[in-house]
């Protein structure tokens, strides 16, 4: 079944892209009108596979000059499986799009209606804006509302040890130099341990930083050589932050390997706080799916980088509704160490509803 979105001026102009593009055996899954400058109207449309040829056909015409039979029946199951995976994603997205506009048309009135278009444009996912546009009377008491939902987290004295994870290229090396800063402005003894072992350049990137801040780094590849170096640094410094390997999280290996290092930490410096870094610039559908990872690992709390290249914050608000931990801190640019703030849950609520560059 092919599922494709069509955009007109007019329903009449829309219905007729509908028979051009899927033919007169289209069958219409919704329609809604679209306010504002320049209004519009939407239709979803769907049409059954082309069924003329056989199962038998379709598999030869997929095998490749040279394939045995086999190869040919695994390519062409491959090909049937990635095509189903896609049209059923499609299907899932037009059923989506078509509940949002059962709400949009029905329930609420034109103040509520206002509403979720706002969340809408600030990338709060939908199932949230609707929970939001229900609780909230207006503008100033969303506000008041998505505040009360958020959990920033608060300083706890006592930990020494603290370990940042998360996707590649999110910032972890450059964040742990500004805690790292941080912690010395406190009056504190840091110390920093480096798994990054498999990033070209990481190693030096962590050298440089250590060696401006005159505090001593080792690097560990096994949880030997972690629970080592730790325990050394423990006799000595105050707090310790360790930087990783930055991966996919769909990586079961690389979620095994950190669960694993987590475990390498000591006893005399438990509980490690285990913080995830996710860039508030990333696709919100990856960061969502990623937490059937991370969420095998024993988080304590999650925080953005590149809040600065961002110009819509809804992610934070659905991965902190996803993820059920509270916000460290935000990470505002490339400066160590300026370039890293602590919010209360009012002033990262006014992010999540600010639209446009960050203190633009």
């Amino acid at each position: 079944m092919k599922i494709r979105k069509f955009k007109a001026k007019n329903f009449a102009e829309a219905l007729e892209l509908v028979r051009k593009e899927l033919s007169e055996d289209a069958v219409i899954l919704s329609t809604e009108e679209k306010s504002g400058m320049r209004p519009f109207v939407e239709v979803t449309a769907a049409v059954d596979f082309d069924l003329d040829r056989a199962p038998g056909q379709a598999a030869a015409a997929a095998t490749a000059p040279g394939d045995s039979a086999e190869a040919g029946f695994l390519r062409f199951r491959d090909e049937m499986a990635g095509q189903f995976k896609s049209e059923i994603n499609e299907l899932k997205a037009a059923i989506h799009d078509m509940k949002i506009g059962g709400v949009l048309n029905s329930s609420m009135d034109r103040g509520k209606k206002s509403l979720l278009n706002y969340l809408r444009e600030r990338k709060i996912k939908d199932e949230f804006a609707i929970r939001l546009c229900e609780k909230a009377k207006d503008l100033k008491d969303l506000h008041r509302i998505i505040a009360a939902d958020l959990r920033t987290k608060r300083e706890r004295g006592g930990k020494k040890a603290f370990m940042l994870i998360g996707p590649t290229g999110v910032g972890k090396t450059t964040t742990v130099a500004k805690l790292c800063a941080r912690a010395i402005k406190e009056g504190k003894r840091a110390a920093i341990i480096n798994l990054d072992t498999y990033r070209i350049g990481a190693g030096e990137q962590a050298r440089i930083y250590a060696r401006i801040m005159g505090i001593p780094l080792a690097t560990a590849s096994t949880p030997a050589e972690l629970r080592s170096h730790a325990a050394g640094f423990a006799k000595t410094r105050d707090v310790i932050f360790i930087d990783t390997t930055g991966r996919n999280p769909r990586d079961d290996s690389y979620i095994e390997y950190i669960g694993n290092m987590c475990a390498a930490v000591p006893a005399d410096l438990a509980p490690m706080e285990l913080h995830l870094l996710m860039s508030a610039s990333s696709d919100d559908e990856f960061m969502t799916e990623a937490y059937s990872s991370y969420k095998r690992l024993p988080l304590d709390c999650i925080s953005f980088t590149k809040v600065d290249e961002a110009v819509r914050f809804g992610s934070i608000y659905n991965l902190q509704m996803v993820y059920g931990k509270p916000v460290a801190y935000i990470a505002t640019g490339q400066r160590v160490p300026d370039d890293i703030e602590f919010l209360n849950e009012t002033t990262l609520g006014n992010l999540i509803l600010a639209k446009g560059c960050y203190k633009c």
